[in-house]
């Protein structure tokens, strides 16, 4: 079984700060109609000053919006870490010897998963992405969703292929600076059970065990030594 190396989200204090914000907010918005509603129920809704009936709605609409607002960016938090909680349960069947990281910052670039065996060092770029993704060479794919009213639109992400040899690249610099020679490469893995996926392709897939084949199939010429794993994890 590999070796987990699991470290906190670089999003996870920005996720806990939006709960508690919209938590907050959506709390005070809450309390604000609860007392309308017992000055309906008790017929005493004329009874405060008509400042401060306005002043209760402007409060009770901002709080809310405010709430919405934080909430909607917990949730996109949220998501990305789930996608790394994903990627994380099926790489924990490695075979021994290999070591999986989570939360990397290489030379100022962000990544979520990255496995390290003598064959190799690999980038798991995962997404958690739903709705219907169509794979393309441009600069950007076209995914299609459906939003909370049932009607489906079409939007766009960045091609998470070209990002993910970004990352390879930013990786590779940063294990040459420490005088590490090591072959990297990696996959993007779309982590969503709920995803179509429109296309296969070598550099990305949804599939659990596809990740896995592409890293304990993956041909090198000169594997690395026990030695030099032990100094990539000790960097890492």
């Amino acid at each position: 079984m590999a070796d987990l190396h699991t470290r906190e989200s670089a999003y996870a204090s920005t996720r806990r700060r939006n709960l508690m914000l919209a938590v907050g907010f959506g709390a005070v918005s809450i309390t604000l109609w609860l007392l309308w509603a017992k000055d309906i129920i008790y017929g005493t809704a004329f009874d405060h000053p008509l400042q401060l009936k306005l002043l209760h709605l402007v409060v009770f609409g901002v709080t809310g919006w405010l709430a919405t607002h934080f909430w909607q960016n917990y949730r996109k938090t949220a998501s990305g870490d789930t996608g790394v909680e994903r990627s994380l349960d099926i790489l924990s069947s490695l075979p021994d010897g290999y070591h999986v990281f989570s939360n990397l910052h290489v030379d100022g670039a962000f990544i979520g998963t990255v496995v390290v065996g003598r064959n190799g060092v690999f980038i798991i770029n995962t997404k958690n992405h739903n709705g219907e993704i169509t794979p393309s060479d441009d600069y950007e794919w076209t995914q299609k969703k459906v939003g909370r009213g049932g009607t489906e639109y079409t939007a766009t992400l960045r091609n998470p292929v070209k990002q993910t040899k970004k990352q390879i690249y930013s990786m590779s610099q940063f294990l040459k600076k420490n005088n590490i020679r090591a072959w990297v490469d990696g996959i993007v893995y779309f982590t969503n059970p709920d995803l179509i996926l429109n296309g296969t392709g070598d550099a990305y897939t949804n599939k659990g065990r596809s990740v896995l084949e592409f890293i304990l199939d993956y041909p090198v010429r000169t594997p690395l030594d026990d030695s030099t794993v032990d100094r990539i994890v000790r960097l890492f």
